[in-house]
């Protein structure tokens, strides 16, 4: 990534990488993630570092995006939207960029240039009512909150453990199959839900 020595607007970057979309609609699809450094929650489920990070033009962020082959681009966290990301987004549609946002819901787009907005709801403090995706996080013994946002797709996921984990393991690779396999049954007791696995975890890859 680059050194933040720039002129023009800086974003903190917590990391750009090259992986697959490993959840909910678009899953399986190799993208490039944009995470951002802060967050306006610390859920204690959490299985992200996202609290350091580097200052970043648009054009080193271009520069970073430009590296790998695919053109979808999914902007992440941290909670990104706690940044104004028309300057970022509108470069990544100019050069013909699909782009995808996932956020807690709590704070509004200042722009309407997503193509894709996943809303992944921790509060009922929420500003987003309506979303392409609605992704809930859930654990044993749970039942998804929707909060009241419409959403066109709505998908359930294992939420990670944080303690007792094997030796050797965190949370952020660590895979509970048997939260999974609660949610595999709340589904298929609940239709309108459809179960999304985090299939990095699964396969072993970032």
């Amino acid at each position: 990534m680059g050194n933040g020595g720039q002129q023009g607007s800086l974003y903190k970057i917590n990391e750009i990488f090259y992986s697959i979309q490993a959840e909910g609609y678009h899953a399986g699809t190799p993208a490039v993630f944009i995470r951002f450094a802060q967050c306006n929650l610390r859920c204690d489920f959490c299985d992200t570092e996202f609290l350091s990070g580097i200052a970043m033009s648009v054009s080193e962020i271009m520069a970073n995006v430009r590296e790998y082959p695919s053109r979808f681009v999914l902007i992440t966290g941290g909670e990104p939207l706690m940044n104004d990301t028309t300057e970022l987004v509108r470069a990544l549609k100019d050069e013909d960029y699909y782009v995808a946002v996932e956020t807690n819901g709590m704070l509004l787009p200042k722009h309407d240039l997503f193509d894709w907005i996943t809303v992944s709801p921790k509060s009922e403090k929420l500003k987003i009512r309506k979303c392409d995706e609605l992704k809930v996080i859930l654990g044993i013994d749970e039942i998804p909150e929707t909060y009241g946002i419409e959403a066109d797709h709505y998908y359930i996921s294992p939420k990670n453990p944080t303690h007792n984990l094997p030796i050797g393991t965190s949370s952020a690779d660590f895979f509970d199959r048997n939260v999974a396999q609660y949610c595999y049954r709340y589904v298929l007791k609940h239709p309108q839900w459809r179960l999304s696995l985090q299939m990095h975890k699964v396969i072993g890859v970032k």
